[in-house]
């Protein structure tokens, strides 16, 4: 995990998916995914109040609590409230309502959505920086990160020194490599660890009905070269959501990538990725022809 110097396992637990469609039964399903993670190997997990209204971060807490195993935590500031206003304050405030709801007395790595923030204002004096690196000096958190989409903003604050990781998420997958053009270069360059989300692109590379759902909202041209990515993919052993994470994997800079696993079964079949290897260089280079 870059400078952390963390060994954090190929394929992490994403709390996105946490919440589940039944929350009668969501904190068993959580409790289950959280052991049978463990069973796999899996010791980083990532959350955030965002996921299902602060619920998943209440969830993972409940399920890691009685844990003696050793594991890396991380959690974000933003959208808790929806008009969350990144300033020094605010950071401190969120996260140590994150470590109530997580049930731990430190995190392992603070981050902050930077889809909401300007550069202005996590640089400035009383900004996101500034309470992030507060939050460590007070022992809130070990390491802070920043994660999102704004690509060229995310390559900017990476290229400032100053953060310990990168979460970017939908812009590295088997259709699409936006991330890796600058981004994982600056990242790898400064040390960052590197934590690549939704490499299942929303659900194309996931279940059928996702996937034709996905597929139908696309113009003709996206439709065919995403459709020759798929069939690239399922020429391969393994299932399309093994082979994303295949793809993902096969790249030396890339840290860990979460699974948003809702059920065991889901994360059962994702870890097997790490088994089969990463994709054949050969492979990689017909995929970003395509897209």
């Amino acid at each position: 995990m870059g400078r952390t110097g963390w060994q954090v396992s190929e394929i992490s637990l994403g709390g996105a998916g946490l919440v589940g469609s039944d929350p009668e039964r969501a904190q068993d399903n959580v409790c289950a995914l959280v052991e049978r993670a463990f069973d796999l190997g899996i010791n980083y997990f990532d959350t955030a109040p965002i996921y299902g209204g602060t619920l998943s971060e209440e969830l993972l807490g409940n399920a890691l609590a009685s844990v003696s195993r050793p594991f890396y935590l991380a959690t974000k500031v933003g959208y808790d409230p929806e008009d969350f206003d990144y300033r020094s304050d605010s950071v401190l405030w969120s996260l140590e309502r994150s470590l109530q709801r997580l049930r731990v007395p430190k995190l392992s790595l603070a981050q902050f959505h930077d889809n909401q923030a300007s550069w202005e204002r996590i640089t400035e004096p009383g900004g996101t920086l500034e309470g992030l690196r507060a939050a460590q000096q007070r022992g809130l958190c070990e390491y802070i990160g920043v994660t999102g989409r704004a690509v060229p903003l995310l390559v900017n604050l990476v290229q400032k020194g100053a953060f310990d990781a990168v979460l970017v998420y939908h812009d590295y997958q088997p259709c699409r490599q936006v991330a890796a053009e600058r981004l994982i270069p600056a990242a790898h360059a400064h040390a960052m660890g590197i934590v690549v989300g939704s490499v299942l692109a929303g659900g194309l590379f996931g279940h059928a009905s996702q996937r034709e759902a996905l597929l139908a909202r696309m113009g003709q041209g996206q439709r065919e070269a995403t459709s020759k990515v798929i069939e690239l993919l399922r020429a391969e052993p393994g299932t399309l959501a093994q082979n994303a994470f295949r793809y993902v994997l096969a790249d030396p800079r890339v840290s860990t990538v979460p699974s948003g696993a809702r059920c065991v079964s889901e994360l059962d079949d994702v870890a097997r990725a790490t088994d089969l290897g990463p994709l054949a260089p050969e492979l990689i280079e017909a995929l970003h022809e395509l897209s």
